[in-house]
């Protein structure tokens, strides 16, 4: 005679309640590390305009102790550099040099202005939403 075994089928399809729960768990944690991941990555990419002004500011100085005839007003700084008369000042939110073309220095601004005090040029400028920020460019 032939004996049959018995054998025991086991279900192996889907998940059972302790994966799940291990599944949960795991996403649970996750979740938190992501989120302060992406948050460091959004900061990371965000314009800082800290060295982009550093670098403006310090080409500024230079043009200054270069030129002659430096006129201070309010709004603008006239001023003569290599024999040419150029202007200072603050165009669609970007403070440029114009003279017969353009110099770009300072972007993204929602306010400039000039003045003189003792013998002394300070730019104040504000990015939107920032303090504003009072620099020393030179001496008159």
């Amino acid at each position: 005679m032939h004996m049959r075994r018995r054998t025991t089928v086991r279900r192996t399809g889907g998940y059972i309640i302790e994966q799940l729960l291990i599944s949960l768990a795991v996403c649970a944690f996750l979740i938190p590390v992501g989120t302060a991941v992406l948050a460091i990555l959004l900061r990371a990419v965000s314009p800082s305009f800290q060295a982009m002004d550093e670098t403006a500011v310090a080409q500024l100085r230079h043009v200054i102790a270069v030129s002659d005839d430096i006129e201070v007003s309010s709004g603008e700084l006239q001023l003569r550099h290599h024999g040419t008369m150029q202007r200072l000042h603050l165009v669609n939110g970007n403070l440029v040099l114009t003279s017969p073309g353009t110099q770009i220095f300072l972007t993204s601004l929602c306010e400039a202005s000039f003045s003189a005090e003792g013998g002394v040029i300070y730019l104040r400028y504000a990015h939107p939403e920032e303090e504003p920020v009072r620099r020393c460019l030179g001496h008159i």
